[in-house]
């Protein structure tokens, strides 16, 4: 074979019409081969067209890989037989549709992250907040540990059919005590400006003081002491003050220490 494509170069058959590796045609047969140029003269220029070329023909196969695909189409290819054998039949449609699925599944992943994730161990100061706002005994439960609601739910009384009940009434003296100082429409706000990591030895006294005063085995993994600036607001008068307000990841939930935060 002494024949070379007269677009990239390839040998090719003496007689080949198109060349089989860039489909490019040979009309020209009888003019000197570019090819032999590449081979004796080592043509910088020519290895250049010729990469060029190859690289305009992967383009080329990508590009037709996705024309003539359309919504449709890959919708139709969506079933649960092609998706099970897509390693077998490789359907393109197919293996498009799971790729936009798994794209769309990370990006609503990442949007989920970035609207939640935050700092969760601000959670139940964002609770206790809304509790006193809203007189919200559900919030306040939250932000408390649950063998803490469970021992309210012990000794408070039979008048009260659940712990959120009970923790509303106490709320609604709170919010009693803070519209007669602030006046009505009472907003809180808060900032955290220090941050102290509580000690492991620290977060395992702390499992045996609960074990100890509340019966309950649970899981301390982790603890801050923060710093809280907090703003109370009404409609006739704010202020501001600062305090130190544990909190603790107790069973794989962060939560206050207890209800002096309240306070």
């Amino acid at each position: 074979m002494s024949k070379f494509c007269n677009s990239c170069g390839a040998q090719l058959e003496d007689d080949a019409v198109f060349c089989t590796n860039c489909g490019a045609t040979q009309q020209n047969v009888g003019q000197p081969n570019p090819g032999n140029q590449y081979q004796q003269q080592g043509n910088q220029a020519g290895f250049t067209q010729a990469a060029g070329n190859a690289a305009q023909s992967v383009a080329g196969a990508v590009k037709q890989t996705f024309d003539g695909v359309t919504v449709d189409s890959v919708i139709g290819a969506m079933n649960p037989n092609e998706i099970k054998n897509v390693g077998k039949t490789k359907n393109k449609n197919t293996i498009i549709g799971l790729c936009a699925i798994a794209a769309v599944i990370i990006i609503v992943v990442i949007i989920l992250c970035i609207i939640f994730g935050g700092k969760s161990y601000e959670k139940p100061i964002d609770n206790l907040c809304k509790a006193i706002e809203k007189t919200d005994g559900s919030a306040m439960a939250d932000a408390l540990p649950d063998y803490i609601n469970d021992s309210v739910e012990d000794y408070m009384d039979s008048e009260y059919d659940s712990v959120e009940e009970y923790y509303e009434e106490m709320l609604y003296d709170i919010l009693d005590e803070y519209e007669d100082e602030y006046g009505k429409n009472i907003k809180i706000k808060y900032d955290v400006i220090k941050k102290k990591e509580i000690k492991e030895s620290d977060l395992e006294d702390k499992e045996d003081e609960i074990s100890e005063y509340y019966d309950e085995d649970v899981k301390v993994s982790k603890g801050y002491e923060l710093k809280v600036e907090m703003t109370i607001k009404g409609k006739d008068d704010d202020d501001t003050d600062t305090s130190w307000i544990s909190v603790y990841k107790i069973d794989g939930k962060w939560v206050l220490e207890g209800m002096s935060a309240l306070y």
